[in-house]
């Protein structure tokens, strides 16, 4: 689906951070330069605003660790491309 409040997620992991071409994203995540992987995508969920600063989204974030990996594992099976689980 499109882009809503944020960029459409369906293949997002795997994917370089702030590289969805029509959305409007922080400077600070046009700016980061890192693709999404497993690890990297359940760090910004922790705390969104701790791990990418300035980053206007404004989600207070997941510490729940088992919450972290039902979502994680979500979004890698609404890809045409799921990463490896290892």
């Amino acid at each position: 689906e499109g882009n809503k409040i944020g960029p459409a997620l369906w293949g997002v992991l795997g994917r370089k951070a702030g590289s969805v071409s029509d959305y409007k994203y922080s400077k600070a995540m046009e700016a980061y330069e890192k693709t999404w992987s497993l690890e990297e995508m359940n760090n910004f969920l922790i705390k969104p605003k701790d791990w990418i600063k300035g980053t206007k989204m404004s989600f207070a974030g997941l510490k729940d660790a088992k919450e972290r990996s039902a979502l994680i594992l979500y979004m890698n099976n609404n890809t045409d491309t799921p990463l490896p689980l290892q």
